[in-house]
């Protein structure tokens, strides 16, 4: 069930450093996507703040304060039509990633899981599992092995 490094050919070799590739851009999206949202909540809560003390403060001289604010909700808008373009392209990517981990059987699933989806630390997966460090990677090594085998076709069965 297990390889060694020894027994793979080149082109598994390739292919399973494709896959960790693939995993290590998808931890970042993840955390990308985590930040964008924190993100626009934040701006949307300046925004408000900032249109709260715009009405409150109103004068018959306030046209140029108005027309800066108009100018920054537009701007605002621009940033979130591109920022959701951004995200639904990584959400759909994140949702192809997900399926492609969830193909897999235990304890498989659950390294990747925890590896690349919930960023977690090599000893904060091996915890979570129950598992030694040194197990945990054997299990993401033959995990790699597996998603591999499964989504690139350079692999053999």
């Amino acid at each position: 069930m297990s390889r060694t490094k020894k027994s793979l050919t080149d082109e598994e070799k390739q292919a399973i450093q494709s896959v960790k590739q693939e995993l290590r851009e998808y931890r970042e999206d993840i955390k990308y996507i985590i930040e964008k949202i924190n993100d626009a909540e934040e701006v949307k809560s300046n925004v408000e703040k900032v249109t709260t003390e715009l009405s409150f403060t109103k004068t018959s001289n306030s046209t140029i304060k108005e027309d800066r604010f108009a100018e920054a909700i537009s701007k605002l808008e621009d940033l979130k039509i591109e920022c959701t373009e951004k995200m639904q392209k990584l959400l759909i990517k994140k949702f192809d990633i997900d399926d492609k981990i969830e193909a897999l059987e235990q304890p498989y699933k659950n390294v990747l899981f925890y590896r690349y989806t919930r960023g977690k630390a090599w000893e904060e997966v091996a915890t979570a599992l129950g598992y030694d460090l040194s197990y945990t990677y054997d299990i993401h090594g033959e995990a790699l092995y597996r998603y591999a085998k499964n989504n690139f076709k350079k692999i053999p069965e």
